[in-house]
């Protein structure tokens, strides 16, 4: 059990960095923090399924 607490506090710790990089980038370019965020998770989906093709 120890192990998937080990795994929770790691994907923690990159959702927060995630979350940081994300304010950051948003106040940088004076945008809405949603805006930026959508457009990040956007910019993911998109190259999503080229990265499951590349695996296959």
């Amino acid at each position: 059990m120890a192990k998937n607490e080990e795994t929770r506090d790691a994907s923690l710790r990159v959702s927060k960095k995630v979350r940081d990089a994300l304010k950051a980038a948003a106040a940088n370019a004076g945008r809405p923090l949603y805006d930026v965020t959508n457009e990040a998770i956007s910019n993911f989906l998109a190259k999503a399924p080229a990265a499951r093709k590349a695996k296959k």
